[in-house]
C-alpha cells in the first residue's frame, strides 16, 4: 500500500514529536547512521556460470557457452542450460 503524501507528511511529524518527547538524547540515536560494512560480500560474484566455468559443464550436455551470449537461450536452450547449472 502506498502512502499518500499528507499519510507521510503525518508519520514523520508524529516521529518527530516522539523523539523530541523523549529528549536530545534519543534523537541523536534516531539521527545517528550507521556504515555498513561489505565485508560479508568479499566473494559476491566470484562463483558464476559464464564463460570456461560454463563451457566445461555445457559441454558435457552437448552444448557451449556461447549460448549463453544469446538473451534467447531461456527460450530456446533453458533446460540444457538447468542440467549443466545442477551438476555444477
Amino acid at each position: 500500500m502506498l502512502a499518500t503524501p499528507s499519510a507521510a507528511r503525518s508519520l514523520l511529524l508524529r516521529a518527530a514529536r516522539r523523539t523530541a518527547d523523549l529528549g536530545p538524547s534519543a534523537a541523536r540515536a534516531v539521527g545517528s547512521t550507521r556504515s555498513a560494512s561489505i565485508e560479508p560480500y568479499a566473494d559476491y560474484g566470484k562463483a558464476v556460470f559464464t564463460g570456461r566455468v560454463a563451457d566445461e559443464y555445457l559441454k558435457k550436455h552437448g552444448s557451449s557457452g556461447d549460448i549463453l551470449d544469446d538473451a534467447t537461450w531461456t527460450q530456446t536452450h533453458s533446460d540444457t542450460v538447468a542440467k549443466a547449472v545442477l551438476d555444477w
